[in-house]
Formats: C-alpha cells, sequence, structure tokens
C-alpha cells in the first residue's frame, strides 16, 4: 500500500483553493486542534482559509496529533488569506488546545475597506513623489515600492470582495504600467548572481527559509524557480526547515515583452505579516537559457479550474512541508495529510508527468479487497484533524505530478476503471491525463441535494 503512495508522489505541494461565485454574508468559521493556543489559533486560521480563498500567501507552524498512531506530525499550514477582526475562541482539552474562529462579514468589512484606503493613500504619496523624482536609480526605486503595495492591495481586496464589502476605485496604478515603466528605466540586473546580490542586501535577517518564486497565477515549479532558489539561497542567512526558521521569504515574477519582474515578501514565521519586500526587473539575459514557464502549465490550469466545493463539506491536502511554493530535491522525505471537515468518504486521483511517461492512477489508501482499498472513512472524532497518509522520500524518475483529493458525506461506489500495471505498480486509469480528470469530474456531475461533495488538488515537482 505504502509502496504506491511513496513512488507516486514525488514533488513539490500546492493547494489549490475553491472558488465563489457569490460574496459572503453569513458568519464564516474555522476551526484547530494543537497543543498550545497559539498553534491552534494558526490551524483554525488555515481551515478559515479554505472557505475564503485569496491570492496571497502566509505560512505558519503548527502541531497535529496522530491519535491512532500517538505520534506527532509538525504540519506546515499554508493559507492564501490575510485576516482581519477574526473573533477566537478556545476549549482546553486533555491532550490538546480546541481554537474557533469566526469571521462576521458585518462587522469585519470596514476593517478590510480601512485597510485599502491606507494601501491606496500609499500608492498615491508614492506617485506624487514619482512627479518629483529627477534621478533614474530614484524612480526605479519608487516603481518597485509601488509594486510591491500593489500587490498587498490585491491580498486585501480579493477578501474584501468575497465578504461583499462595498470598495472604492482602484488605484489608477495598475501593475502592467509599473511594469511598462520598470522596462524604459532598463534596469540592468543581467545575472541571478546580481539579483541575488541585492536580495542579500535587503533581506539582511537571519534564519530565513528560502521558496522558488513562482510565475504569476501559476501553481507548480518552473526550472528558474529551481535555479533561483538554489542561487538566492548560497547569498542569504537561511533556516534549513520553515519550521527552524523566523522569517520566511515568497516570490512571484511576471514576464514582460523584455524582461522580468521578480517580486519576494519575507513574512514573519510567527506573524505571517509581511516584514519586507523587494521588487526587481531583471534583463532576459540573466535567464536566456533557463526555462521561466512550468511545462505542465496548461494542464495544471485545467485541473485546478474545476475545483468541486457543493456543500459545506470542505476537503484539504497539506504536507509537513506545507502546500505552497516548495520545490523537494532528491533524498528529501515529505508527509502527506488529509482533512475533512466533517464525517465523510474520500478517495485519491494521481497525476504523473515525467519524461518516462503521462499517466494517471487511483492510490491504495488501505489494505483490503476491490474497490475499498482506495477509499478511505474519516469518522466524527478525525473531523477537522489532518490524517496521515504517510512519507515518502524523493526518488527518480523527477517531473511534475498532481493528487486530487474527492470527498463525500455518502459512501464512494462508483470509482473510475483502473487496472493494475506490474511494471509501474499503478492502478492506472489512463496514459491520457485530460481523458482521466474529465473521468472524475463526471463523477461529480450527479451530485444531489443530499449528496455533499468536495475536492482539492496538490500539484508537485521534483528535482534531481
Amino acid at each position: 500500500m505504502q509502496k504506491e503512495l511513496y513512488k507516486s508522489v514525488q514533488t513539490i505541494l500546492l493547494a489549490c483553493g475553491l472558488l465563489f461565485a457569490p460574496a459572503l454574508s453569513a458568519d464564516i468559521s474555522g476551526i484547530g486542534f494543537a497543543q498550545t493556543n497559539q498553534e491552534a489559533k494558526k490551524e483554525a486560521l488555515a481551515d478559515l482559509a479554505q472557505v475564503i480563498k485569496s491570492e496571497v500567501r502566509s505560512n505558519f507552524e503548527s502541531t497535529s496529533t496522530n491519535t491512532s498512531a500517538e505520534a506527532k506530525s509538525n504540519i506546515k499550514i499554508s493559507s492564501n488569506l490575510p485576516i482581519l477582526g477574526g473573533e477566537f475562541s478556545y476549549v482546553a482539552r486533555a491532550l490538546e488546545v480546541e481554537a474557533s474562529v469566526k469571521l462576521s462579514p458585518a462587522k469585519v468589512n470596514a476593517l478590510y475597506t480601512q485597510k485599502l484606503k491606507n494601501l491606496h493613500a500609499e500608492i498615491n504619496a508614492l506617485t506624487k513623489e514619482l512627479e518629483l523624482a529627477e534621478t533614474s536609480s530614484l524612480k526605479l526605486k519608487l516603481y518597485e515600492d509601488i509594486f510591491s503595495l500593489l500587490n498587498e492591495y490585491d491580498r486585501y481586496e480579493s477578501v474584501a470582495l468575497i465578504l461583499g464589502a462595498k470598495l472604492e476605485e482602484r488605484p489608477t496604478f495598475t501593475k502592467a504600467k509599473v511594469q511598462t515603466e520598470l522596462a524604459k528605466l532598463k534596469a540592468n540586473i543581467d545575472s541571478l548572481s546580481m539579483a541575488c546580490g541585492i536580495f542579500a542586501e535587503h533581506f539582511k535577517q537571519d534564519k530565513i527559509f528560502v521558496y522558488p518564486p513562482l510565475l504569476q497565477n501559476s501553481t507548480t515549479v518552473a526550472q528558474f524557480g529551481s535555479v533561483f532558489q538554489k542561487e538566492l539561497h548560497s547569498h542569504l542567512k537561511t533556516a534549513k526547515t520553515p519550521k527552524d526558521a523566523l522569517f520566511l521569504l515568497v516570490g512571484e515574477y511576471t514576464l514582460t515583452k523584455n524582461a522580468m519582474v521578480l517580486n519576494y515578501e519575507l513574512l514573519d514565521s510567527k506573524t505571517n505579516e509581511v516584514v519586507q519586500s523587494k521588487t526587481l526587473h531583471i534583463n532576459p539575459l540573466a535567464y536566456k537559457d533557463i526555462a521561466t514557464t512550468p511545462k505542465s502549465v496548461d494542464f495544471d490550469a485545467l485541473l485546478n479550474a474545476g475545483v468541486v466545493s457543493s456543500s459545506d463539506l470542505k476537503v484539504s491536502l497539506n504536507s509537513n512541508r506545507g502546500s505552497e511554493n516548495l520545490l523537494f530535491n532528491k533524498g528529501e522525505e515529505v508527509e502527506l495529510f488529509v482533512k475533512l471537515n466533517k464525517m465523510g468518504y474520500f478517495y485519491i486521483i494521481g497525476y504523473t508527468q515525467t519524461k518516462e511517461a503521462k499517466l494517471s492512477y487511483l492510490l491504495e489508501l488501505s489494505e483490503g479487497h476491490g474497490e475499498s482499498r482506495f477509499v478511505k472513512f474519516v469518522n466524527a472524532d478525525d473531523a477537522s484533524r489532518w490524517i496521515s497518509l504517510g512519507a515518502f522520500t524523493i526518488e527518480p524518475p523527477f517531473g511534475v505530478e498532481s493528487i486530487q483529493v474527492i470527498a463525500s458525506n455518502q459512501k464512494i461506489t462508483s470509482l473510475p476503471l483502473a487496472e493494475y500495471d506490474e511494471q509501474s505498480g499503478y492502478y492506472i486509469i489512463s496514459k491520457d491525463i485530460n481523458k482521466a480528470l474529465a473521468t472524475t469530474r463526471g463523477l461529480k456531475k450527479k451530485v444531489s441535494d443530499k449528496v455533499e461533495m468536495s475536492e482539492d488538488v496538490l500539484s508537485f515537482t521534483t528535482v534531481k
């Protein structure tokens, strides 16, 4: 059972969010379990973030207890949500603390509106400074600062929109306009080493955990992300793991016609707040022989575009290294986790994309016969708790894979057809991953008023 799991999951881990058309008006809540109030609070916030997703990265550490194995696992929770005005409550139990967080749109919308007004005012102030700036170096710095503030604006605006807040007009400056102006200034950063040196001068803190930068709107790491992370790591005072870090450095880049705009944000590992940020405009010469677009971008977009959430049932995927901006190297060990917010069933489908092959497969989750091997039951006691799927070591073949978890409150009796392959050791659904995805999505069209279903996705990549 574990062999297939260990073999199948090799790379970076990113959680995919749920999409909501209408704004939320009723109170929303999250729940978390840990050994201390602070750790439980952070996991409750991550649980809340599964309900309201935005495009902001915040990372924190928590501790979960596996009661069946009586073993502790360090889970790196990752969420994309800046929370303002959350109301917390705690219940002390025999071996753990239960934390709950409630967010009332009617109460907190004013906080998000004010935050956006403050950011808007900062952007306007920098814009006025630009009009008076006489040197290219000063203009470059001001444009970089504006770009970072626009990133922050996007973070809070996305949540405010979901909560139904009434927003004023966005800043007249856009990221696209900033990128154009940066290109005009022709910043002469023509090597990755030079770029990393500039970041090192800006981020001088100790114990920084460096994440590889992602292409904007992508969920998998391109070759550039892997190369740049390694180079940047050598320039900074780094921590080996997120658990040991005082700060987390998270990067994202966009590609213009003539260059790359790369932004890094330094987050406090305890509070998740942005401590510093820096934006660079990099000459194409610096990455001319390096792929900047993930190989699996088309399938990745297709997989993430149709994530299902037809009810109050929610399912989440995670790892002890987190769920975003992660890159795994040969020999590293990673543990995977699944969480349902209520009693239910789930099964998992893997999608492999390596040089050797492309295929989809059912993942064995337990011993037994027939379809029961692929379906796992979560009882009421384990609801809202992370359930370990096991640990695995990063080994060849290297490439990009994805995991799709599908959960239901009803017993799952209809699975995609799969045949065991002796050579690979997988229960293969199809060697056409697009067809396999259509099959799994087709199953969920049978949802009725009495059946609750939910889905989450992890995309991951391994390198030698």
